[in-house]
């Protein structure tokens, strides 16, 4: 995904939707029906993977230095790799890139 020509607003809009997309990536690793958790390492590794997506959002608001959407987003693609979910990952991504995202402000 380039992600070169966005502005810091599209960039921070961008952030949001994968991190809202990941929380419903993650419902994978429940079993359906009931409280339990099926894959509690994976469910683990999506906090955490949420964990920097949610600190690179806080730094794009607060406009100080944190992780920039690229190093999410090779984040995301080891966390893929390492727990077999780079379909998810992808749709994670297509999904949060799927509508329009503005030029400037």
């Amino acid at each position: 995904m380039d992600v070169s020509g966005l502005s810091h607003f599209a960039r921070t809009i961008l952030l949001a939707r994968i991190a809202h997309q990941l929380t419903v990536a993650a419902r994978s690793t429940y079993e359906p029906g009931t409280e339990n958790i099926l894959e509690p390492n994976v469910l683990r590794g999506y906090n955490e993977l949420l964990h920097r997506v949610t600190s690179s959002i806080r730094s794009h608001v607060d406009r100080t230095e944190g992780m920039s959407l690229e190093a999410v987003l090779e984040t995301m693609e080891e966390f893929g790799v390492r727990f077999n979910r780079v379909d998810e990952i992808n749709w994670v991504i297509s999904l949060a890139e799927a509508k329009t995202l503005p030029v400037e402000n």
